[in-house]
């Protein structure tokens, strides 16, 4: 799309142009309570460092759009694959409906093209990003329990303790992230920032000196005094599993707790065994999409995750970049979207593993 005279980009942004891009995303999206560097500081703390991160469109020489295009290396067992993360999607609002957003996916899929990304994840309307190519896919589980659910985890008594920051465990902690089969694949440095997310609190099992495992998590107080509860979500979990447990275990049996909730890879079996244990005790369960999901390049996409014999049978399908999401990473299996005779070529193979922790977020 071309813009209108006056208008230039998009485009990667220049060195000295940081500043402006930080002060029309905290214009847009901030407030008082909420700064954009306190809540992702592993993307602007050192803009400067990273410009390929941030696109811009101008006029007359005036920052009035970005699109924020972020490297995440999903990791999926021996494999991974790089995603364009899209995020802090924003336009001054005296320069909206221009036509700035439709030229910014459109050069966003080119970029993630040409720097070997060849899949991409968003959140947003649906409807508006689906006509770009992006559409909800992915695999979690959705889990909430109560505090009924804590005598069924009473056998998992590791201590557990709030970290005060990562302060002398962030290796630990780091390795324990490491270990998953399936994340996002992180520095050290960029791990330590991650753990600084404003408004996220750290929680570790021990056994003896070192952490067996670890939270992620933030908290909702409901109500008003005597009365008031906390609700935890769990932002990521990682290490052993009765360490894991422990601390699900501590934040259901503690004063005012509310309950607990979380999303955890589908394909985590062993975890979903002991969870499923408590299921009389659940509020609810469910199985939902990551994000939205757009396939840039197929063939790229599969054979990064294993499964590039299969490219050819999918694309013989003809199916809508859209569709192609759905079918590659769930949730529902194959035999939702095809008739029997085409689903069964992908019985067992597909949805491919795929899995961001909320914590990962853009």
């Amino acid at each position: 799309m071309v813009l209108a005279r006056g208008f230039d980009g998009p485009r990667t942004a220049k060195p000295g142009e940081t500043a402006e891009i930080m002060d029309l995303l905290q214009d847009i999206f901030g407030n008082p309570r909420f700064s954009m560097l306190a809540e992702y500081p592993h993307l602007y703390g050192d803009m400067e460092s990273n410009l390929d991160w941030c696109h811009v469109i101008t006029h007359r020489g005036r920052i009035v759009s970005h699109t924020g295009i972020y490297p995440l290396k999903f990791v999926a067992g021996a494999r991974s694959v790089m995603v364009g993360g899209i995020g802090a999607v924003a336009t001054d609002p005296a320069y909206r409906g221009k036509g700035m957003m439709s030229a910014f996916l459109d050069y966003s899929t080119r970029w993630m093209r040409e720097h070997g990304m060849p899949a991409s994840i968003l959140w947003g309307d649906r409807l508006r990003y689906a006509r770009y190519g992006w559409e909800p896919a992915g695999t979690a589980w959705s889990f909430t329990m109560n505090q009924r659910s804590a005598g069924a985890l009473a056998r998992h008594r590791e201590p557990v303790r709030e970290l005060q920051g990562p302060g002398p465990h962030v290796d630990d902690l780091y390795a324990l992230h490491q270990a998953l089969p399936l994340r996002v694949d992180r520095t050290r440095d960029e791990f330590g920032l991650v753990l600084r997310k404003a408004g996220r609190r750290i929680f570790a099992a021990f056994g003896g000196r070192k952490p067996t495992a670890f939270v992620i998590a933030s908290a909702r107080r409901e109500g008003k005094g005597r009365r008031a509860e906390e609700w935890w979500n769990l932002q990521l979990v990682a290490g052993s599993r009765s360490g894991i447990l422990s601390i699900i275990r501590w934040f259901l049996s503690r004063p005012g707790s509310r309950g607990v909730g979380g999303q955890v890879p589908v394909e985590w079996r062993d975890y979903l065994n002991d969870l499923v244990d408590c299921a009389d005790h659940w509020r609810g369960t469910g199985i939902g999409a990551l994000g939205q999901v757009k396939v840039v390049d197929l063939k790229a996409t599969m054979s990064c995750l294993g499964a590039g014999g299969l490219a050819p049978a999918v694309r013989n399908l003809r199916l809508p970049v859209t569709r192609q999401a759905s079918l590659l990473f769930g949730p529902l299996p194959a035999s939702a979207h095809l008739p029997p005779t085409k689903a069964r070529r992908f019985a067992g193979k597909l949805p491919l593993p795929f899995h961001l922790w909320p914590v990962d977020h853009v």
